[in-house]
């Protein structure tokens, strides 16, 4: 190929050269950016369905702190997942089981790079991995129980595979870009010359014009941006008178257009002020609504309240009757059986001396039962330390009587743990709403041998109270709403539907502790977590 020795055609031969260097750069990083990301998507999607199969299985062991469960399961996993390399079960407290296929150790630490990623959201990256001593894809998901976090679960996966997919991908993208220079540069040199030529001389031409010749004519009649540009060369002088007089025309026109664009402004700052206005305006109105809804919620809160301890001294009015049912009877059985032994005159002085003792002993039930139920409704002005057994002993106890007239048994299963700290009447306050709930399900669905579980067992941080019946649980629609304010699924005139909101506001928000419910086998169980300090 002849080529012509001319600046223009090295010029545009560079600029195409460049053009494909720089687009072959840009799809190289794009393709092996794209190529590495469709990778890493894979392995992410992966590693979470991993993931989700761990937690999913591992959840209850997690809750309960069961470590032998944790490590025999995920060290069997890593053996049967070829790609699973490494996990970490990191606890809130800063304890880690780090399980691989081979070996699992207990610490109360892991290297820098796998805590740095321990965030409020899952994350996952390429790291150097201290543990292996190879690069891994790393993932890492925090583990939450009812709204709190419990930890985080580290995932190690190897990058054999991807390794792989990846080089093929290099050998492949280099053969093509080998034949793509090839092609690019006997394509860029048939078209820079092709280019060139007319541009050459046009620009003969032009230097032609600027020297006073403007007799000269471009002879370049092809229909192509040159030949538009051959044309307008030779209608240039022509319009060169014209253009002269168009510009004069403009700068006469320019004051009248800077004054109208001035006043134009003027209106527009006008118009600001008047929006400005109106938005004060605005957020004064706002702020003044605000105030009123703040109002307005905290009569709400206070009415929420009064109502809780209205359904509370009905429940307890409810309980009163059936604790005071039998001592009354058998004072008025006593009394009447003097009565008809001093009208037959069969009167024995020992018969009486112990019918009224009899009588005397039930009037102090009746006086004690007056004072438990009257420490009940008593508030605690601060929080103190107390025990969950004795608490709960209290609240059974003022609830035995309702629960003996139903023939509900109730089954203790009390561990001894350390005293908690909140407001023990609250917290009892907590209980007998639960027990009123499962009293009501288990009579309302006539369950044969109704009866109630309740556990008591503690882990480093919180004490807890498991109540559990074996009424067949809670409808699952339904189980996430049952603590909201006013939602009930009895009759309007059986149930306010504020007793569990009440309670797990008791719980959560005046004790710092938690209150949760799940269905088990058998029924509901509500778990009570409550603080130790």
């Amino acid at each position: 190929m002849n080529l012509p020795r001319n600046t223009i055609f090295l010029k545009i031969f560079k600029y195409f050269f460049i053009l494909f260097l720089f687009v072959s750069a840009s799809f190289a990083i794009y393709s092996v950016s794209t190529q590495k990301q469709m990778l890493l998507s894979s392995l992410d999607i992966e590693v979470k369905n991993i993931n989700k199969l761990i937690v999913f299985v591992l959840s209850d062991a997690l809750i309960l702190n069961d470590s032998s469960r944790i490590v025999d399961f995920l060290t069997e996993y890593i053996k049967n997942n070829e790609k699973l390399e490494n996990v970490i079960i990191s606890k809130m407290d800063k304890s880690y089981f780090i399980i691989k296929n081979d070996s699992w150790i207990y610490d109360n630490k892991i290297p820098q790079e796998f805590t740095a990623l321990e965030k409020d959201t899952e994350t996952s990256t390429l790291l150097k991995s201290s543990i292996l001593n190879e690069e891994v894809f790393h993932y890492v998901y925090p583990i939450y129980f009812s709204g709190v976090q419990w930890g985080w679960i580290h995932l190690s996966m190897n990058l054999d595979e991807y390794n792989k997919r990846l080089t093929t991908f290099y050998l492949g993208f280099i053969s093509f870009f080998g034949i793509l220079f090839i092609v690019f540069l006997f394509v860029s040199l048939f078209i820079s010359k092709s280019i060139s030529k007319p541009i050459v001389a046009l620009n003969n031409m032009a230097n032609k014009i600027s020297k006073g010749d403007l007799t000269i004519r471009s002879n370049y009649k092809k229909d192509d941006e040159v030949g538009e540009l051959s044309q307008t060369f030779n209608s240039m002088i022509s319009a060169i008178d014209e253009t002269q007089t168009q510009l004069k025309l403009s700068h006469e026109k320019l004051e009248d257009r800077v004054s109208q664009r001035t006043k134009d402004l003027d209106n527009t700052n006008k118009l600001l002020e008047i929006k400005t206005t109106e938005l004060e305006e605005l957020n004064k109105s706002l702020d003044k609504k605000v105030k009123q809804e703040i109002e307005k919620r905290i009569q709400q809160e206070s009415i929420l309240v009064q109502q809780s301890r209205l359904a509370a001294t009905g429940e307890m009015i409810g309980n009163i009757a059936h604790q005071w049912r039998q001592p009354l009877s058998l004072i008025t059985t006593c009394a009447s059986g003097i009565k008809l032994e001093k009208e037959f005159g069969i009167s024995i002085e020992q018969n009486e001396i112990a019918k009224l003792n009899t009588i005397i002993q039930s009037s102090n039930y009746l006086s004690k039962t007056i004072d438990d139920f009257r420490n009940f409704f008593k508030p605690n002005k601060e929080k103190s330390y107390f025990s969950i057994e004795e608490m709960t002993d209290q609240s059974i106890t003022l609830v035995s009587a309702s629960f003996t007239f139903h023939y509900i048994k109730i089954n203790k299963n009390f561990k001894k743990i350390e005293r908690v700290f909140g407001f023990p009447n609250e917290f009892s306050q907590a209980i007998l709403n639960v027990l009123a709930n499962a009293k009501d399900v288990l009579v309302e669905k006539e369950i044969k041998n109704p009866y109630v579980n309740i556990n008591i067992y503690e882990n480093e941080e919180f004490g807890f109270l498991e109540i559990e019946d074996n009424a067949g649980g809670i409808n699952p629609d339904i189980l996430i709403k049952i603590f909201e304010p006013y939602f009930t699924t009895k009759e309007k005139n059986q149930g306010t539907g504020i007793g569990l909101y009440m309670s797990k506001m008791i719980m959560e928000k005046n004790m710092s502790g938690k209150l949760t419910v799940e269905n088990t086998t058998l029924g509901a169980k509500f778990i009570f977590a409550i603080p130790k300090k």
